[in-house]
């Protein structure tokens, strides 16, 4: 008889990803347009014990400058000052707050994965009808580099498992990231992964909403944009973005130490723009 408790091994976790979206899968829009043109998924992976050594930092600064751990930090919400980020209005205010925030960002142990899907460019290569759903595209891209990473950590370490936990982005919209996640898991769908199994610690990716206030999806709500500034600017698509110091300081830390790299080179490897 089969012994059920150790047939079905429960895989603890030791690595997590936590994943952000910036821009929109959608491609039936006027995809001319920058804003419109691209869709970023940014993945930042750290061990759990990191993790609440994050929790502890961003609960300390959200009670220094907010009063409140409650409060969920948020790029757009972060940069219009609006309530109940008023106290950023006051320029010396926010100049403190923006230290505090890039000493995290650089002290902080964790790395960085990010994909840019080219949707005008993807439609005119694939045409609209068979152009694959770019959100499961770069989700691909992104646990396909994200695998690799656990390997390259179980060769130096020892067997670990990782997992993946994304922001529930609402109905059809989550239904899609799980059946990606769960293809990928299989060994099916555009880019394959081979005995998934063995690094990913669960068959299902955890989605959560913005009001659980989990501080590794704020952190990567907070990276995700200057990911997406790097990757644009290295393929000559960056003119229209507005340089602003606080988001270069931002892109600095994680060219110099946070994207995933082999031999000093993070193109393929912490970053990935599609179709070229």
């Amino acid at each position: 008889m089969i012994n059920d408790e150790n047939h079905n091994e429960v895989k603890k976790p030791l690595l997590r990803m936590y994943v952000d979206e910036n821009g929109h899968h959608n491609l039936r829009e006027d995809l001319t347009k920058n804003e419109k043109r691209f869709l970023c998924l940014t993945g930042i992976v750290m061990k759990l014990t990191e993790h609440i050594n994050l929790t502890e930092r961003l609960n300390k600064l959200k009670t220094c400058y907010f009063n409140s751990t409650e409060v969920i930090l948020h790029r757009r919400e972060l940069i219009s000052g609006k309530a109940p980020f008023e106290v950023l209005q006051d320029d010396d205010v926010r100049n403190s707050f923006n230290i505090d925030l890039l000493n995290i960002f650089a002290e902080q142990r964790y790395g960085v994965i990010s994909v840019i899907i080219d949707k005008l460019a993807l439609v005119e290569k694939y045409t609209i009808l068979k152009a694959y759903d770019p959100y499961a595209l770069a989700l691909e891209y992104l646990m396909q580099r994200y695998q690799y990473w656990i390997q390259e950590y179980i060769e130096k370490h020892g067997q670990v498992y990782g997992d993946i936990m994304a922001e529930s982005r609402g109905g059809r919209e989550d239904m899609v990231t799980k059946e990606t996640y769960r293809l990928m898991y299989e060994g099916k769908g555009y880019n394959i992964l081979e005995n998934a199994d063995i690094f990913y610690s669960s068959k299902e990716i955890k989605l959560k909403p913005k009001k659980d206030n989990i501080a590794g999806l704020q952190f990567v709500d907070l990276l995700s944009h200057p990911a997406r500034r790097y990757i644009l600017k290295e393929n000559n698509l960056a003119d229209n973005l507005k340089p602003t110091s606080f988001e270069e300081n931002v892109v600095d830390i994680l060219v110099e130490s946070k994207f995933r790299r082999k031999n000093g080179i993070i193109e393929d490897y912490g970053i990935k723009f599609f179709p070229k």
